[in-house]
């Protein structure tokens, strides 16, 4: 083993030599001398890797910490948004309208609460808001009926699931050409609520 030993320090003498000006290893003082700087340099490395791995542990341990996500599933609005931001959540939010939930409630949200997750990560949230109130009654005097109607069906009725066109309202009007709509309610660009019901009056010289 001491021998083993002994050849190794010679290869190493040997790259040394090759590395060094001469005369530094043969020169007992000047090999101490770089000796304890190379004592000295590796214990700066040791160190520096020592503090990078600390460094790195805490931000890994701060950042990265799991945590059982709220439910705030049914909660309003505001009261859900203070809990996840309070936990350092990202939040993405979308609004629709649903009949069946209560409005400024959370329909929905991704991840699901109860779920382990990680400060920083985006939780996306569906709330219910009145969109269908932002629909304004368009124009339609003035049209004959299945004009207006397709209007009225694709505009209003499309995206309002809870407004209503009712039956027409006939009268005689010899003013005006056959099956022309006279008068609507909502009148135009009347905005449209919730369960609004939509009421056409059409002129119908038949039924005079």
């Amino acid at each position: 083993m001491k021998n083993i030993f002994n050849k190794i320090s010679l290869q190493i003498k040997k790259i040394i030599r090759i590395i060094l000006p001469d005369g530094i290893i043969d020169d007992p003082k000047s090999f101490k001398v770089f000796k304890r700087l190379l004592l000295f340099a590796l214990f700066l490395f040791v160190l520096q890797g020592f503090i990078v791995c600390i460094i790195v542990f805490v931000v890994v341990k701060s950042g990265g910490e799991s945590f059982e996500l709220p439910d705030v599933q049914g909660k309003e609005v505001f009261q859900a948004f203070n809990l996840l931001e309070k936990e350092g959540m990202n939040l993405n939010v979308q609004t629709h309208y649903f009949d069946n939930y209560p409005l400024g409630t959370i329909v929905s949200q991704e991840p699901k609460g109860g779920v382990r997750v990680k400060r920083g990560r985006t939780v996306y949230l569906v709330v219910n808001v009145a969109e269908q109130a932002l629909i304004k009654m368009p124009d339609i005097t003035g049209m004959k009926y299945e004009e207006a109607v397709s209007i009225i069906s694709n505009e209003v009725l499309s995206t309002m699931t809870n407004a209503k066109l009712l039956p027409k309202v006939n009268i005689s009007d010899s003013m005006y050409e056959n099956n022309i709509v006279l008068s609507q309610i909502p009148a135009a660009d009347e905005v449209v609520g919730v369960n609004s019901e939509i009421i056409l009056t059409v002129n119908n010289k038949e039924s005079q």
